[in-house]
């Protein structure tokens, strides 16, 4: 109830006591009455100010790193080998969401990298590329477009740039922390603002700044940029599947050793792309441990 209102409810109490008390007795039920309506009254909009402020946390940026838990691997699956890809929900959520379910569903299975570019990205994920007509390759999705999932301030990206990107069509989310294109990022691959469907392109080479704010990036590549390299167009996508972090971990890095260690123990420092959950664009070599019995 409102100030307003609460001030009406009591002046007419009150005009209606001016008519009717004719004692003491009366007097003291309209006090007690008037009491009620107040405390009720401050009850209610202090319900109010908790809703409203229960609002604006909920807006709070959300931090990928502090989720890294809840993130699943894709392997895919060729020909050259398998790539792995770390799914950043908390990033993308709707957007890891939607791979993940096509994935369950053998979605991309057979379908080929339609496209390649040397020192660029390799892009795949079209299901008409399952087909004999290289015409349409590029061309298909699910037939339902979604959203981008972009914070381009995260990106930092200047509000000159941002108010260009708006007027193209773009919409943003500010309560995001997103991902730059970088080496080793999977991104969303569209026809302009919020076309995404199933296509998806990986950056093999080169940092692509000039792709941030206009491709949702939903993950980044753990294991297997070497493959990613040596991808050439059409090669077949055999199959996508999902397995956790954690497994990932226990079977690519089970000490989570990143020194090199002393005192017989040899630390062969051999990169396999792993990315920091806490720092998602920056890239740390996973090692492999091999231990010299030897006496020196």
């Amino acid at each position: 109830m409102g100030r307003k209102s609460r001030t009406k409810q009591i002046n007419k109490i009150q005009a209606s006591v001016d008519k009717s008390a004719k004692g003491k007795k009366t007097r003291t039920w309209v006090l007690i009455i008037l009491g009620i309506v107040l405390v009720a009254g401050a009850g209610i909009g202090a319900t109010v100010y908790k809703n409203k402020h229960a609002k604006k946390s909920d807006a709070q940026v959300i931090d990928h790193a502090k989720e890294p838990e809840n993130d699943k691997v894709a392997v895919i699956e060729t020909d050259k080998g398998s790539i792995y890809v770390q799914l950043y929900r908390s990033a993308a959520p709707f957007t890891v969401s939607n791979f993940e379910k096509l994935v369950g569903e053998n979605f991309y299975t057979g379908t080929t990298f339609h496209r390649v570019i040397s020192d660029f990205m390799i892009q795949g994920g079209d299901p008409n590329t399952k087909d004999t007509d290289p015409s349409n390759d590029g061309s298909g999705g699910t037939g339902q477009y979604f959203p981008d999932e972009i914070n381009p301030k995260s990106l930092g990206l200047t509000d000159e740039a941002i108010t260009a990107l708006k007027a193209q069509g773009y919409q943003y989310d500010e309560t995001r922390q997103s991902v730059k294109n970088t080496i080793g990022a999977i991104s969303m691959a569209n026809s302009g603002p919020n076309t995404n469907s199933s296509q998806f392109f990986i950056i093999t080479t080169k940092d692509q700044p000039q792709l941030d704010g206009k491709h949702t990036v939903f993950g980044h590549v753990l294991k297997g940029l070497d493959i990613a390299q040596k991808i050439t167009q059409g090669d077949v996508i055999k199959k996508i599947s999902l397995m956790g972090i954690s497994d990932f971990n226990k079977q690519f890095n089970p000490l989570g050793i990143t020194t090199s260690g002393g005192g017989g123990v040899t630390v062969e420092q051999i990169p396999v792309d792993q990315v920091n959950p806490a720092t998602p664009n920056t890239a740390i070599p996973a090692p492999t441990i091999k231990i010299d019995t030897k006496k020196k």
